[in-house]
């Protein structure tokens, strides 16, 4: 972890600890920057840094629509499958 101007820049490893997730999510959440518009990287050292309050608020948003999603497609689920109960009970 670095510190500038008194905020924190948090590179790959530190964004694992910070989260627990594995290096494989992380990277798969930067190659889809572009859909999921995945806070822009700093230089440091050569190395990427992200500014972990920019990253962390970001991560929250992207896990809560990635729920909310899920959470369309089941119902959406359930009830493309009360419909086709309610046509096969019809056919009775």
């Amino acid at each position: 972890m670095e510190t500038i101007n008194g905020r924190q820049f948090a590179n790959r490893h530190d964004l694992m600890e910070h989260t627990g997730y594995t290096r494989d999510p992380l990277s798969r959440m930067w190659r889809d920057r572009e859909e999921n518009d995945h806070p822009a990287p700093r230089m440091i050292n050569g190395v990427m840094h992200w500014d972990l309050k920019v990253w962390s608020a970001w991560f929250a948003e992207h896990n809560r629509q990635r729920r909310n999603d899920a959470a369309r497609r089941r119902a959406a689920r359930g009830s493309a499958k009360l419909a086709a109960r309610g046509r096969a009970q019809q056919g009775r």
